[in-house]
């Protein structure tokens, strides 16, 4: 996510990124979620919305709302042999268009210094990917299977991820989800995300 950026991608990165992926033989690129600065740089080079996501904020994770893990549901280490299965989860949740391949889990976990993965279900059936930098944090993924989903598998893991940025001092939590995902903001209002008022776009550009 681009949202505390250093520096924007100007419009000749954006044109060269676009020119290497066409001469690796793909057809479309993607943007990550975008804030409003990066996203305008963007459309300059003929990137188009695609989706639109709201962003929450955690002020305390020390002190979570609604802090008891229903029916005493734990979670435990998702290891990289998973990630597989927890791609199929994630597909299954938020279909192929947006599901994560195992390679692309791999690559958030490695987007921040330090990341926590914990997967819940038995067989696994959800999964959540945390990531911090100094004292930010970040719900990089939640994702729980269709079939098991308001079994409080999600509030679990969610409240795994706060416990955890808690233990290191992490003073503020960064979510976002699509702005059509009435369950997911629902579950983090409840346990004490707050909306900002700013929103995030998700980028695509047909390359030729």
């Amino acid at each position: 996510m681009l949202y505390h950026q250093q520096r924007l991608p100007t419009l000749t990165d954006l044109l060269r990124w676009s020119e290497r992926l066409t001469e690796l033989g793909y057809t479309t690129v993607r943007t990550t979620a975008l804030a409003v600065p990066a996203g305008l740089r963007a459309e300059t080079a003929g990137f188009h919305v695609i989706q639109e996501l709201v962003l929450l904020e955690h002020t305390d994770p020390r002190h979570p709302a609604n802090s008891r893990p229903p029916r005493d549901l734990t979670t435990r280490k998702l290891v990289a042999s998973q990630y597989t299965t927890a791609s199929a989860i994630d597909v299954d949740a938020f279909t192929e268009h947006w599901g994560l391949e195992s390679r692309a889990i791999a690559d958030v976990c490695a987007a921040t210094p330090r990341f926590r993965a914990r997967g819940a279900g038995t067989p696994l059936s959800a999964y959540a990917l945390s990531g911090r930098d100094a004292k930010q944090g970040f719900l990089q993924r939640l994702a729980v299977a269709p079939s098991q989903q308001r079994a409080g598998l999600g509030s679990t893991l969610v409240l795994d991820s706060l416990k955890w940025m808690a233990l290191w001092r992490v003073q503020r939590v960064l979510v976002n989800t699509p702005a059509d995902n009435v369950p997911a903001l629902a579950l983090y209002e409840q346990l004490g995300f707050r909306r900002m008022g700013e929103r995030l776009r998700v980028y695509e550009r047909e390359l030729q």
